[in-house]
């Protein structure tokens, strides 16, 4: 009868999985540098009434798995409150 080793060579060993790997369905924007200018073009285009800085913000949430609808809920209720403080 024959009997495989239940031993493992360290060397074939699964490599331990990236963390600057994107997770979700988000990129990450600092890998693609079009993409994030492309991403500041819409956001003037459609008025968000965000500056670049909350904007970069929003995007770097949305990577860290902030789900887009309660973000956007956010930013609203936020702006909606700026505006009522003028």
């Amino acid at each position: 009868m024959f009997m495989m080793s239940q031993e493992t060579d360290p060397e074939q060993s699964p490599e331990p999985k990236q963390e600057d790997e994107p997770t979700g369905s988000f990129l990450c924007l600092h890998t693609s540098p079009p993409l994030h200018i492309a991403l500041h073009g819409m956001s003037a285009i459609t008025h968000t009434r965000l500056s670049k800085a909350a904007f970069d913000l929003c995007l770097e949430l949305l990577e860290a798995g902030v789900k887009p609808q309660a973000l956007a809920d956010i930013v609203l209720n936020i702006l909606e409150f700026k505006e009522q403080l003028d």
